[in-house]
């Protein structure tokens, strides 16, 4: 459903958000910690700061952290990666779909397209903090 980039992206925020508010993590711990290759997960952390998502400091005790009193859902990790297609969309890749142009599959589709929209937006990076510190969930 998500590109590859878009699930690592993903689980890239959430384990930045689960550091302490005052920590900056390095590419490397990221990197490890949603086993990801460092190349791809740089140039994936990098499209996130050009978006506004985290924000990023050079140097020895640089890395990446999640703006302050920043409230991100997933809806805006997906775009940000993947873009609007998922929600946008016609699932049989039609130019026109719509309910007054549907495709086959178009009206239960829009049901799914609109519980994941639902859930991706009512779903925040604070949701899965506290079950990464505490070690109910993982990201590998």
């Amino acid at each position: 459903m998500f590109s590859k980039a878009c699930t690592y992206a993903i689980k890239a925020m959430i384990l930045i958000k689960s550091c302490n508010e005052d920590k900056k993590c390095s590419l490397q711990e990221i990197a490890k910690g949603i086993n990801s290759p460092s190349a791809f997960t740089a140039k994936i952390l990098q499209q996130l700061r050009k978006k506004g998502l985290l924000v990023s400091t050079i140097g020895a005790k640089g890395g990446f952290q999640i703006p302050p009193k920043k409230q991100i859902c997933l809806l805006e990790i997906v775009e940000a990666i993947d873009g609007k297609g998922l929600i946008e969309s016609c699932v049989l890749g039609l130019k026109k779909c719509s309910s007054l142009n549907p495709c086959p599959v178009h009206e239960k589709y829009q049901n799914i397209k609109n519980e994941m929209l639902k859930f991706m937006m009512e779903s925040s990076l604070e949701d899965y903090t506290e079950k990464i510190k505490n070690r109910t969930i993982t990201l590998k």
